[in-house]
């Protein structure tokens, strides 16, 4: 089993609108576009695409992050599609930080 975590600090994503349209992907960027908090929004998405490549050991120079895609299942749960496969996810904010976490195998 592999697990990936990342951190993230919030205001580092206030008025990111160019790295949104760079690491989210088309349907994630309507949801931004959408948001009401556009940085946390922002520096969740991060958090989780950080936290996959964590959890399969991939070099983030060489990764696409508009590939990797959060998604919702219709109770809400998040998970992560990369590659045509799905991994389990799951996202916590508080106050000025978020976290994701990643679990494949």
């Amino acid at each position: 089993m592999n697990v990936g975590i990342d951190l993230t600090y919030i205001p580092r994503f206030v008025n990111k609108d160019m790295l949104a349209k760079k690491i989210l992907a088309d349907e994630e960027y309507i949801e931004y576009e959408l948001s009401d908090n556009k940085a946390q929004y922002l520096a969740s998405r991060f958090a989780l695409k950080e936290a996959l490549i964590k959890c399969l050991e991939l070099n983030i120079l060489a990764v696409d992050l508009s590939k990797i895609i959060v998604k919702k299942k219709i109770n809400g749960a998040i998970y992560v599609e990369y590659l045509s496969n799905i991994y389990s996810a799951s996202l916590s904010h508080e106050n000025e930080y978020c976290v994701g976490i990643v679990i494949y195998g």
